[in-house]
Order: structure tokens, then sequence, then C-alpha cells
């Protein structure tokens, strides 16, 4: 696979005797939390663009959290490399399991959800030494089975779409955090990727934050690429690498915190919003 859609969240209300209490966020002081997931890490594809857009965070010493598809990724030296230099000492970067194949999970049961996030789990740990805690549902797709799987593997925090499932939602052994903004997607009709202005992406935090205490954004390679429709080049858009650094200066400027999603619920907690 070269390219993984962000697709519309499938979210079903837990129904399991084994769920979690979650508990919707009271009013009042607010996290001011932003945190940003960088999807479909993978090996060799626009290699250069997935380094340039994490090396933003890191010249501005910013969290970042990076899904990586396991079954794509481990092979690619150079790729391999920066992220373990980047994990050195006190690490901005955090890992999450982005899926075995970027697999829609809900088409899967429960065992085989499990099995795949486990596969990428111990893959990510065998190349990193630990496996990771956060989970970031391919086409942001999850349901009951998702959340089981999760458990399985000891996943803490999930991140897919709030579309059905508006968050936030915590609980004594997983939390959801779900996008709630986007710096570009992949279009109607799905023959382009447009990245979207920086002003379009701040409002969406605004809202986010103003509404939950948080926001979530998710960025892909693709739109941050040169194109021309679905042709993806290893080329930085420049034009729109600028827009990242307009949005986390607005970020910045407005006294907003950048932390990783593992961090949010911690920070949550700090403020009393859980």
């Amino acid at each position: 696979m070269k390219r993984a859609a962000a697709g519309c969240a499938v979210l079903l209300l837990l129904t399991m005797g084994a769920a979690p209490s979650f508990n919707a966020q009271p009013a009042g002081e607010k996290c001011r939390c932003v945190a940003f997931r960088l999807d479909d890490i993978q090996d060799y594809y626009l290699r250069d663009v997935q380094i340039e857009m994490m090396d933003t965070f890191e010249r501005r010493d910013l969290d970042l959290t990076v899904g990586v598809i396991g079954n794509y990724f481990g092979q690619d030296q150079v790729m391999v490399s920066y992220i373990k230099e980047r994990l050195k000492g006190e690490p901005r970067l955090e890992i999450a399991n982005h899926g075995w194949n970027h697999e829609r999970f809900v088409l899967l049961d429960s065992y085989g959800q499990s099995r795949l996030m486990g596969m990428t789990n111990d893959k990510l740990s065998q190349i990193f030494g630990f496996k990771p805690l956060v989970f970031i549902a391919p086409y942001n797709a999850i349901n009951n089975n998702t959340f089981w799987a999760a458990r399985q593997n000891s996943i803490l925090y999930v991140s897919a779409n709030m579309t059905v499932d508006p968050p936030p939602y915590s609980g004594p052994d997983l939390f959801r955090y779900h996008e709630t903004a986007l710096t570009g997607d992949l279009s109607a009709g799905g023959t382009s990727w447009p990245g979207y202005p920086h002003t379009k992406t701040m409002d969406a935090i605004r809202k986010s934050v103003d509404r939950h205490g948080f926001a979530v954004v998710t960025m892909h390679p693709m739109e941050f690429s040169v194109r021309s429709g679905l042709n993806f080049e290893d080329r930085v858009d420049r034009q729109q690498m600028a827009e990242l650094e307009l949005l986390l200066n607005a970020i910045d400027a407005e006294g907003y915190e950048v932390v990783t999603v593992g961090e949010l619920s911690r920070r949550a907690l700090q403020a009393g919003l859980n």
C-alpha cells in the first residue's frame, strides 16, 4: 500500500461488560493542549517529506505523535536510524501503533484486531525496545472490538475520529482522544489531497479547545508533498510547509501547549478535566 486515506470513523458505544466507565469533561478549567498526530509513517515512501515534518517539530522543541504502519516499517535504515536518534535522551517524539497493513479494523472481529495490533507492537518493540501505548486507527475506523483489542495489547490511548463518538472519554484502563482538526484531507471525490490554510486548522483547534479542553490535529505526509492529484513526489511542498509553520506560530501566540497524544490524559487530570 502506498497511500493511506483518512476515512470516516465507524464508532460504536461500548456495550461490553468489561468496558470502563467513561465520563464527559465537566465545565471549568481547560488544559489548552494541542496534540499533533502524523499518520502513515513507513519505509521509503515520501521519506524526505516525513523527515522534514518531524524535523519541523524537533527544531521548535515540540511534541509529536507518529503513527507507524508495522508491516511497512523497519527496512529503511535511513528512516529507522532517524527515528531512533529522535528517541534518545528526553524525546519529544511518541511512537504510535497505526495497524499492520493499514487495515480497516472494523472489518475484523476482536481477535483479528488484537492479533494485528500485537504484531505491530511486537515488531516496533524489536526495533525500538518498547511497545507503543497509543493506537491510531487506520481510516479512523474503530468499534467495540477495537477497545477490547487495545486492552489485550496494553494500549492505553486510542485516537480515531469524533464523528459519531464525541470526546473526551476517559476510563481506568483506556483513554480516547480523537481527531478534532486537520491540516489537509483527501478530497470528497478522491481525486486530490489538498492541504488546508493554517487559518482553517487554527479555527478548528480553537473550537475544540473551547469545547473539549484539548485538540488533536491529524497530518499526513501526502498533503505536504509536491503532487499532481494523487501522484505524490518525495519533495516537500514549501507552501504547505509554510502553512504548518504559521499554524505553530499561531498556537504559540495564543498560549496553547503542544503535547503528545499520550500526554493528554495526564495534562487533563492536572487541569481537573477527567
